[in-house]
């Protein structure tokens, strides 16, 4: 269920972005996890655009004369630091890649991201240090109301919810992460798996929807 009232512990952390962030009262409703509509902000729908512009440029895969492996993810990484709220140290990024907005992404330093991984960030999405994300992954803090008539009543807008996921954790291919959930530090989550609920730290998870499998050293 959305929220009723804005919050200001949230709008304190995304004030903590590292690039610009499009202040308005739609941005602030969206990532209090109130329901939402960017159509209703210029300033959304222009920063929206920005971002699908940083997106082209960072998947962009023509290989120039002359390029090294290295050259090619300075390049990337370069549109990366620029795109994302928070980008910490020797972080690597396959293309393609995406984000909503980027500026509610927030990640730690040694993360490995690799390709097809997409991140609908209307609200903020954490990764702490030393994390592995497979192929394919979808981390998604989107959602609606699940009763067609609490649709009808929120005039088809959605509302998000913050996605943790601490830091030593590997995610594999093809995981769902949905709205809400925090993922504890040193967890692993199975190939395929969808996240519904909070997982605690050192442990293995797997299936859909996911369910503890056992602990790990």
């Amino acid at each position: 269920m959305s929220s009723s009232a804005k919050n200001p512990s949230m709008i304190s952390e995304l004030k903590k972005s590292h690039i610009p962030v499009p202040w308005c009262d739609e941005y602030e409703r969206m990532i209090s996890g109130m329901n939402f509509s960017a159509s209703k902000s210029i300033e959304l729908e222009d920063y929206k655009l920005q971002t699908l512009t940083k997106l082209n440029d960072f998947n962009d895969l023509t290989i120039p004369d002359g390029s090294t492996l290295m050259s090619l993810k300075t390049r990337r990484m370069a549109v990366a630091k620029s795109l994302l709220g928070q980008l910490g140290d020797e972080v690597t990024i396959e293309p393609p890649f995406f984000v909503g907005w980027g500026c509610n992404v927030f990640i730690g330093d040694n993360v490995y991201i690799n390709r097809e991984v997409s991140l609908f960030d209307n609200a903020l999405i954490q990764i702490g240090d030393r994390v592995l994300i497979g192929p394919g992954v979808c981390i998604c803090t989107g959602t609606h109301e699940v009763a067609s008539s609490d649709r009808k009543e929120a005039s088809g807008t959605s509302f998000a919810r913050p996605i943790i996921i601490e830091s030593d954790c590997w995610i594999g291919a093809r995981v769902t992460i949905l709205d809400g959930v925090r993922i504890g530090a040193g967890s692993t989550v199975a190939a395929g798996a969808v996240i519904t609920h909070d997982i605690a730290p050192g442990c293995l998870f797997g299936g859909v929807p996911a369910k503890f499998i056992r602990a790990l050293n």
